[in-house]
């Protein structure tokens, strides 16, 4: 029995005790924290091989398609709906590997901006080349229509959320 007959077995026996019990909603629900996980674990292993986790990689992306590639930090909070005190550790950790700098902004020299460096554009495009070989391996057992599909029925329940 795999993980799923388990699943069903489990939800199947609530729904005996009550015809009424939603079956189809819990499964759903229960298979979407799964595949979650599983993404997140595999994505997490991904960006770990690389000595960064996915919200450094966000910070390296952000800047990257800028076209000083340079923000400020409140700007790469907003953006990304991070915190600035993550904003701030995350910039700590890209400082000290050499990915971006720090400068006083010309607008304001109260205000700090973080730009690319040469190595963090270098370190992006590189990382971004084998990114592309695992999203493919990640996703290939999906045919274009699935994955099309996929993507209409999360945007849909996505949208659901913010308004409940």
């Amino acid at each position: 029995m795999n993980n799923t007959d388990l699943l069903e077995k489990i939800i199947r026996h609530q729904q005996n005790k009550d015809p009424a019990y939603p079956f189809r909603e819990h499964l759903l629900m229960q298979l979407c924290i799964r595949v979650n996980k599983k993404i997140q674990n595999s994505t997490s292993e991904f960006f770990g091989a690389y000595g960064i986790n996915h919200s450094v990689y966000m910070v390296l992306a952000i800047l990257s398609m800028e076209e000083q590639h340079c923000l400020s930090p409140s700007e790469i909070s907003q953006k990304l709906q991070f915190t600035r005190t993550n904003i701030t550790r995350i910039t700590d950790f890209l400082e000290k590997a050499g990915y971006i700098k720090r400068t006083d902004s010309r607008e304001d020299r109260r205000t700090k901006k973080i730009s690319l460096t040469s190595e963090g554009m270098f370190f992006i495009q590189r990382l971004t080349l084998a990114q592309n070989t695992y999203l493919k391996e990640l996703w290939s057992n999906l045919t274009c229509d699935e994955c099309e599909m996929f993507e209409v029925i999360s945007k849909k329940l996505l949208a659901h959320f913010s308004d409940i």
